[in-house]
């Protein structure tokens, strides 16, 4: 008797043994890989139940009429799927903006308030400034006449619109000529 029968199987493998069983694993997912990069759809006449759902199953061809199913061969007519995802954005000294996610989907002009500090009155630093002085009397006034020109002239429109059309003129008696 040998001594090998006697002793129990081993439970690792060899260093050898290790690289010939990872030489036989990847000589077979190549071949498959191989099978899986050239898959086509079934023959004509052997496609009852089968349902294209991935662009290798529709080859280098279209569409199959036999098969009552949305398809999109090549992804035409599909719709595409748009992400609501924002790019992240940073200030002036790398800070997130977290107030993009607030001004998503707002006008450029809408103000809106993301930070307390956005709703802190600013002071005035100099009081001369020509953009913070009232108007004169004589701009009041012209600005006004303005106004109240644009006002009659919208009322006159509205007016006019609402008046029924003109009655219908009164004819004479009928004149015949020859």
């Amino acid at each position: 008797m040998a001594l090998s029968s006697f002793l129990p199987a081993p439970t690792q493998l060899s260093q050898d043994q290790l690289e010939a069983e990872e030489k036989i694993r990847t000589q077979k997912s190549r071949q498959m890989a191989l099978v899986a990069s050239r898959r086509e759809p079934p023959p004509y006449g052997h496609r009852k139940g089968w349902v294209p759902r991935t662009l290798e199953d529709f080859g280098d061809g279209g569409a199959f009429p036999e098969t009552p199913v949305a398809q999109y061969p090549l992804d035409m007519g599909r719709k595409k799927r748009t992400s609501n995802a924002l790019a992240l954005q940073v200030d002036a000294e790398g800070k997130i903006k977290y107030d993009a996610i607030a001004r998503q989907g707002q006008s450029k002009e809408k103000v809106i308030y993301s930070k307390y500090t956005d709703l802190i009155p600013k002071e005035v630093v100099d009081q001369d400034d020509p953009e913070l002085q009232r108007p004169d009397e004589e701009a009041v006034r012209e600005l006004t006449e303005k106004t109240r020109q644009a006002l009659d002239k919208a009322v006159s429109q509205k007016i006019a619109a609402a008046m029924p059309v003109r009655a219908a003129d009164k004819l004479g008696p009928a004149q015949y000529i020859r």
